[in-house]
């Protein structure tokens, strides 16, 4: 069973029309925050990997986040409780372009009953102001390890460093201690 939450109303579109038939697979047009309410999602394009709820400065890329659409956020904790009754959860992914911590803090309860998150750090971080050391200790409060992906497996990584503040895309995974 897979829970996507997206916001943009284009992405929705073009999930939706290929899951429609998959009942395993729940679409919801919401973005993941720790607060429920309304937001701005900004992009340089429609449907864009980018899109983002801050208005990134990329142009010294040469792209302009001259797009922006109304959404909706929800808190994932109250999610949980209603609709997914507070049951323990295998893996949330998540891709949310600088705003996982964010949304991490809005996990609430729902954090004790997750076994593995995936989550990116890179560019969009610089822009939303969050280094990996917030990552690093929050997970650590919640008692989970982490690990950096990498093209040789999983790399353990024991403590923080200021050198693990490298903005290029990175897959982490945090596994829930026992």
């Amino acid at each position: 069973e897979i829970h996507t939450f997206e916001p943009s109303i284009t992405n929705i579109k073009k999930l939706n029309t290929r899951f429609e038939s998959d009942p395993l697979i729940k679409i919801l047009p919401f973005a993941v925050s720790d607060t429920k309410g309304t937001a701005t999602l900004f992009s340089d394009k429609a449907g864009s990997g980018l899109g983002s709820l801050t208005k990134r400065n990329l142009s010294h890329f040469n792209i302009d986040f001259n797009l922006s659409e109304s959404i909706e956020t929800i808190r994932f904790e109250d999610y949980w409780k209603v609709n997914l009754n507070e049951r323990v959860l295998d893996i949330v992914k998540m891709d949310i372009e600088g705003h996982e911590l964010k949304a991490l803090k809005g996990f609430g309860k729902a954090i004790n009953s997750i076994n593995i998150i995936q989550f990116e750090f890179g560019g969009a971080n610089i822009d939303t102001r969050t280094y990996f050391r917030d990552f690093w200790y929050f997970f650590k409060e919640y008692g989970f390890t982490l690990y950096r992906i990498s093209p040789l497996g999983a790399e353990l990584i024991k403590t923080y460093r200021e050198s693990d503040e490298y903005f290029m895309t990175t897959n982490f995974i945090a596994v829930k201690r026992i």
